[in-house]
């Protein structure tokens, strides 16, 4: 599996996957994240409730967004090993924990750019893989439905990029 398969959540098919089911002909998203800066990451290990927050600064087109995924299940160790990575929290703090996986590990999302606010962001939602609160559903009054009319849950090209990065670094698998 590679890693544009990677956010399963509660239905059977992963975040990009869905993605790209909801707008097949598009030829932005997930074909332009080479031209996205991820230029900063802050860590934050929650080790008690094996989980990960992982915030970046997407740069791209002279703007910047903040998106975030929240890996659950994460497995932190004592000492290392085979699969076992290491991380520097945003304090300096040395961590190790398994190397994640696309696979298995469940995620929440979110960013702060118009394409996951207005596409996305109800849908995550609902299939519960949004971080943070809900908003209310977008519907455009000029051709209603037209935002996500699959009403899939999916992902933006700058957390298309984040989990690129973070595959890339060795974090995840």
């Amino acid at each position: 599996m590679n890693f544009e398969q990677w956010l399963v959540v509660s239905s059977p098919h992963g975040l990009y996957d869905n993605t790209v089911e909801a707008f097949p002909g598009t030829r932005m998203r997930q074909h332009v994240t080479d031209t996205i800066k991820v230029t900063h990451l802050d860590w934050v290990p929650y080790v008690g409730m094996k989980t990960l927050y992982v915030k970046g600064l997407a740069q791209n087109e002279g703007r910047e967004y903040l998106p975030v995924i929240l890996f659950k299940g994460v497995q932190y160790r004592e000492e290392a090993g085979k699969g076992v990575v290491p991380l520097m929290d945003n304090l300096g703090k040395k961590y190790l924990l398994d190397q994640l996986s696309f696979e298995e590990n469940e995620v929440r999302v979110r960013c702060n750019c118009p394409d996951h606010f207005w596409r996305f962001r109800h849908y995550n939602y609902v299939d519960q893989s949004l971080y943070g609160p809900d908003r209310k559903k977008y519907e455009a009054k000029h051709r209603p439905g037209s935002a996500n009319p699959k009403k899939l849950p999916g992902l933006c090209k700058h957390l298309m990029k984040l989990g690129k990065v973070l595959k890339e670094s060795g974090i995840i698998e």
